[in-house]
């Protein structure tokens, strides 16, 4: 009774094992062939902060599934705070113009006064109610200086402008790809986790019939329990890159499911092959938007010193009145009256010193910030000429790779119908491995040439054409 109760036993643990086995690879299968990205749950712990947000913060619906040209279109990225800010800036500069302009121009203004005084020895009305009108004629052009200053700064402010678009851009790209790569991340733990639970429940089982020993059941549920852990990881992952990316959007409460992957042929047709190291530093000191935009506020510095160094200069200005004058039109005052006037700076207690003073102190700065920026910008372009070198190099390591991986799950699954031992599960992980490292190698092409659009002034974008989603596996799409 005792031998088969434990034949029993051991027949019903191996149709258990293969059972959970079975079902374990058809969960691999599942997921290997599903090519939609797997979406975390969105969840609210506080739902009055999130209304309290909702009141404070403007509100988009995002259409789904979302696409990367849809974020990149400019209807949306006018609305973003950097943009917002710079036209704010750009509206102080062009009030700036407007008070300088203003201050030489023709003014009018009415006159009036009620007042007293003593003349010939007595007490006399002297009352005031006139119409006046007055200009600066000539002040040694510092006021034209200075409304030339502020336009300069206005062109600089415009510049910086498209700076602050493409440099939004290039976020959003960044931001999108970093959900893709989360959700695949997420599939190819969540495949691992599968497989190190199939090999800890077969464990058990053996274990139960005194195959192997509690060491390799501790053993094989460490593995477990790590894999576990990689996919809450990955899930968590999955979450915080979506809030990132909204809250680049500037739509914190947003929580975006299904992602469109971009179309991204545009950037596989570029070569730096006649193109070397010096002549790409070069492009891009010249057509550089920040670069630009410094070099104008240097011109804008230039300006503003000239306007200092006029301060102490006279200035001749016209000045007309007219009404009543005095309060004895008949003796004295008349009706109207009209003067050129000049004033001959004296003594100032060192304020035009201390104008040029600050004047020649901005400039030395804004020098200083275009010599810095030139510096980063080499830097920064030789380490991306270095990468882009390097992409055709990880491209073949990736297909290699890819191939490899392929070939060893058809040589696994075909050990594994001849009943022999086999790692399945681990060559189908391998291969979403292969896929996850082509498509990071893609999103990493994109981001490293439209960084050195982004660089040279150029608009950072895609081709206006649709997404497309490639069908079957993502490494035959990418070949």
């Amino acid at each position: 009774m005792i031998m088969q109760s434990v034949k029993f036993k051991r027949s019903f643990l191996t149709q258990k094992r293969i059972l959970s086995r079975v079902l374990g690879l058809v969960v691999l299968s599942g997921l290997h062939v599903n090519a939609v990205y797997a979406q975390p749950k969105a969840s609210v712990e506080n739902p009055a902060l999130v209304q309290t947000a909702s009141e404070t913060t403007p509100s988009k619906v995002l259409p789904e599934p979302l696409t990367l040209e849809y974020l990149l279109s400019d209807e949306y990225l006018i609305q973003s705070p950097q943009m917002l800010l710079q036209n704010a800036r750009l509206k102080q500069v062009q009030s700036l113009i407007l008070t300088n302009q203003t201050s030489t121009d023709w003014q009018a203004n009415i006159e009036g006064r009620l007042g007293w005084r003593e003349y010939a020895q007595e007490s006399q009305n002297h009352n005031l109610l006139a119409l006046h009108l007055g200009k600066v004629l000539y002040d040694f052009d510092q006021t034209d200086l200075l409304v030339l200053s502020a336009q300069q700064r206005l062109d600089a402010e415009k510049t910086l402008s498209e700076a602050v678009d493409n440099q939004q851009r290039f976020a959003i790209m960044q931001g999108f790809f970093n959900v893709l790569l989360a959700d695949f991340q997420f599939r190819i733990d969540d495949e691992a986790m599968a497989i190190e639970y199939v090999g800890f429940d077969k464990v058990k089982d053996r274990n139960a019939i005194g195959q192997l020993s509690d060491v390799d059941l501790l053993a094989a549920e460490s593995s477990y329990q790590k894999a576990l852990v990689n996919r809450m990881r990955s899930e968590s992952r999955q979450l915080q890159s979506r809030v990132e990316l909204v809250n680049i959007l500037h739509q914190p409460n947003a929580r975006p499911g299904e992602f469109t992957f971009p179309s991204l042929k545009r950037f596989a047709k570029r070569s730096l092959e006649d193109l070397s190291l010096e002549d790409l530093q070069a492009q891009v000191l010249q057509e550089s938007l920040k670069l630009q935009a410094i070099s104008q506020q240097l011109d804008s510095q230039k300006s503003n010193l000239e306007s200092a160094l006029s301060q102490g200069k006279p200035t001749v200005r016209a000045d007309a009145w007219a009404g009543q004058l005095s309060s004895y039109p008949e003796i004295r005052g008349g009706n109207w009256r009209a003067e050129i006037s000049v004033n001959i700076p004296l003594y100032d207690q060192g304020s035009q010193a201390a104008a040029v003073a600050t004047s020649q102190a901005n400039l030395a700065m804004t020098e200083a910030e275009y010599q810095q920026l030139s510096q980063s910008l080499r830097a920064e372009v030789t380490e991306l000429y270095f990468q882009i070198k390097l992409l055709q190099a990880e491209k073949k390591q990736h297909y290699a790779f890819g191939d490899y991986a392929d070939l060893y799950l058809d040589y696994s699954r075909a050990l594994y119908e001849n009943e022999a031992a086999t790692d399945l599960g681990d060559a189908m992980v391998r291969l979403s491995q292969a896929n996850y490292d082509l498509v990071a190698w893609k999103f990493k092409q994109a981001l490293l040439w439209s960084q050195i659009d982004y660089l040279m002034g150029k608009k950072v974008g895609l081709e206006q054409s649709a997404s497309a989603v490639a069908d079957g596996s993502i490494v035959n799409s990418l070949k």
